[in-house]
């Protein structure tokens, strides 16, 4: 059986970020999604290709002209909220070139509304995790995770939802085939100007997250667990982690393949102290410069900062939201605001670069003045490097239907944009101020002589001054 997997060209302005799965793209990353279920097919022995449209810079004749050579059995897609009219102009495409084809869909957002991508009998979708279920189901019929069309009842599909599978650890997936001759195409030709080491490359290393914050909006594969939890009114799945020499053997693997530079895109890379420190031991002398996502209170221990930075850890991006210990109360964060300030002491102290991560109205509580202290305390904070966000509260979560049921959701438009589209009303703060407030932060923060003398003279290339100028912009 020959299984291509496919990235599609996006159809809207810009293009969907597929493995965070709740913004638009800055700069291209490999969805790692995809490339799981790849290499799952692959080791059970399916004739698996790759096509990365969105990288490929393909429109929608040239991924025209791809399905009329191409004569895969079955094409797999993933799918995220944004991408959402990318993908069903896709099935559309492929339903037409490919009559003997079927069609298998994966994601958060198939996951949640699963009817809405079953437009033939040939679509089938795969909820909550992909891997193990389309193994199962392309080699055996196994319809374990899956939801299929039945007919219709006047104008509504009629769907039949067959149960996931039992949970299993992290450890048992493969590491991702990124050196397979389907997708070695793609290896070098993506690049992070965060990073002065090239080529790069990002990895994951665990699924979904063990705190509460009720805002939160995991990495799709995590998010994608999480929505077939909510849509049987469960809850939220427990975390699933990679041990340490797991992880280290996928640096190892990355090393091998001559990447110099690594972004960690788990939801929270670290956890225990003593895995921690496994892993640094294990990736210290590979020669990777690499970073990753964490909350400031698993950086609050010296000895864990001092050991991240002798391992190559160059930049750590963290989930601050607010720097108001009363909003980030109401939003469970369980973090105090007095650890956000020595974590980022540590790091500074140990030269890893912290990115901190604001979100303007994340919280009823949240007020002109509350803001107005939060990027204050930034601004006196050692670091170069902060993303301002809009709250959008994501069809399907709990955070979404707690703003509706009081009001504050204003838009429950699909076409989101956290980067700057406001969608929620507050008691202090309208949508419009919401948004203003968010681009104010940006220029108050990046229009600094210091901020912007770091950006230029840190940039590697012509390349990098211009994506800096265009995500400026």
């Amino acid at each position: 059986m020959k299984v291509s997997f496919i990235e599609p060209p996006p159809v809207t302005a810009r293009a969907p970020e597929r493995f965070a799965g709740c913004t638009y793209e800055l700069y291209h990353f490999p969805d790692l999604v995809n490339l799981s279920a790849f290499t799952c097919l692959a080791r059970a022995g399916f004739d698996v290709r790759y096509l990365d449209a969105a990288l490929e810079g393909m429109r929608e004749e040239g991924f025209r002209r791809w399905l009329a050579t191409d004569d895969a059995d079955v094409y797999v897609l993933h799918g995220v909220i944004l991408s959402k009219p990318t993908d069903l102009a896709a099935i559309r495409l492929i339903l037409a070139a490919r009559p003997a084809a079927r069609i298998v869909v994966h994601g958060p957002e198939p996951t949640r509304v699963p009817a809405e991508y079953l437009v033939d009998p040939r679509v089938i979708v795969i909820r909550g995790e992909a891997e193990w279920a389309i193994v199962k189901f392309l080699a055996e019929g196994d319809p374990t995770g899956t939801s299929r069309l039945d007919g219709f009842e006047g104008k509504e599909r009629r769907v039949v939802h067959a149960p996931i599978g039992p949970d299993r650890p992290f450890d048992e997936l493969p590491i991702p085939a990124r050196d397979h001759p389907a997708y070695r195409r793609y290896l070098y030709r993506f690049a992070n100007p965060k990073f002065r080491a090239f080529p790069f490359m990002t990895m994951v290393a665990s699924r979904g997250c063990s705190f509460r914050c009720t805002y939160c909006v995991p990495t799709s594969s995590s998010f994608s667990r999480e929505m077939e939890a909510y849509r049987l009114g469960a809850a939220k799945p427990k975390a699933k982690i990679a041990s340490s020499a797991r992880v280290v053997a996928e640096f190892q693997d990355l090393a091998r393949l001559g990447f110099r530079s690594v972004m960690c895109l788990d939801d929270q890379f670290l956890w225990a102290k003593p895995r921690t420190l496994e892993i640094c031991r294990g990736v210290e002398g590979l020669g990777i410069e690499w970073g990753c996502l964490s909350r400031a209170d698993f950086l609050i221990d010296e000895e864990v900062v001092k050991a991240l930075a002798a391992a190559g850890c160059a930049s750590i991006d963290i989930g601050v939201e607010s720097l108001n210990q009363a909003v980030l109360d109401s939003v469970q964060k369980d973090l105090s605001v007095a650890d956000v300030h020595r974590a980022v002491e540590f790091l500074d102290r140990h030269g890893i670069r912290a990115k901190l991560n604001i979100m303007i109205g994340v919280s009823p509580l949240e007020t002109e003045d509350s803001l107005r202290g939060t990027l204050e305390q930034v601004h006196a904070m050692p670091v170069t490097e902060v993303m301002f966000s809009v709250a959008t509260p994501f069809k399907g979560t709990p955070y979404h239907d707690q703003f509706q049921r009081d009001g504050f959701l204003v838009d429950d438009t699909e076409a989101i944009d956290p980067m700057g589209k406001a969608v929620i009303r507050l008691p202090h703060l309208a949508p419009e101020r919401i948004e203003e407030i968010a681009r104010e932060a940006y220029r108050a923060f990046y229009l600094r002589p210091r901020i912007a003398w770091r950006r230029v003279t840190s940039a590697r290339s012509v390349g990098d001054l211009w994506r800096d100028a265009k995500i400026a912009a």
